[in-house]
């Protein structure tokens, strides 16, 4: 959904729109599924600028950053941005951008997509690594089976190979 700015003239106009995201949208590697944003807000003009402020909830499922298994994700969030035209905003590359410039959205045409605002949130949000649980053991380095699972892995240990040296001075047995 887009919100059509050119027909906010004088008055706020709300809006609440719930959008499904795609893991090929946001994140694959980290996003075992699809995220389900609600967005609730407001675009209040402001001569040629426009103030968009609200609040975004979502829950999905991620990916175990160890064995790769979904975990459960949600959150809530409030975002609040100034958004105006490039037409009415010359930018200047030789021009440095100051503290103010970064909550300013440059927007090509008269439209707020719902859609790349609900993706925006959520990729502020995403944790950098998630566990299903702080005790999870992730994946074998050789066959990949999850060793959280009885039976997913049949490997033997591997002993260190920088210890043995020390073989021999523990009577022959491997020293891990």
């Amino acid at each position: 959904m887009k919100i059509d700015l050119s027909q906010i003239l004088n008055e706020p106009e709300s809006f609440a729109e719930t959008v499904e995201l795609s893991a090929e949208l946001l994140d694959p590697g980290r996003v075992a599924g699809p995220i389900s944003v609600r967005l609730e807000g407001t675009v209040r003009p402001l001569g040629d600028h426009f103030l968009v402020g609200g609040r975004a909830t979502a829950t999905g499922r991620l990916s175990c950053g160890r064995c790769l298994e979904p975990v459960d994700w949600s959150m809530d969030t409030t975002f609040d941005f100034e958004a105006v035209l490039a037409a009415a905003t010359p930018l200047d590359p030789e021009i440095a951008l100051d503290e103010a410039d970064l909550d300013l959205v440059v927007l090509e045409a008269p439209e707020l997509d719902v859609t790349e605002l609900a993706v925006e949130q959520v990729e502020l949000e995403l944790p950098i690594r998630v566990v299903c649980s702080e005790d999870c053991a992730g994946l074998c380095p050789r066959c990949g089976g999850n060793r959280n699972t009885d039976g997913a892995c049949r490997c033997e240990p591997e002993t260190d190979p920088r210890w043995e040296s020390l073989r021999d001075l523990a009577g022959g047995s491997p020293v891990d």
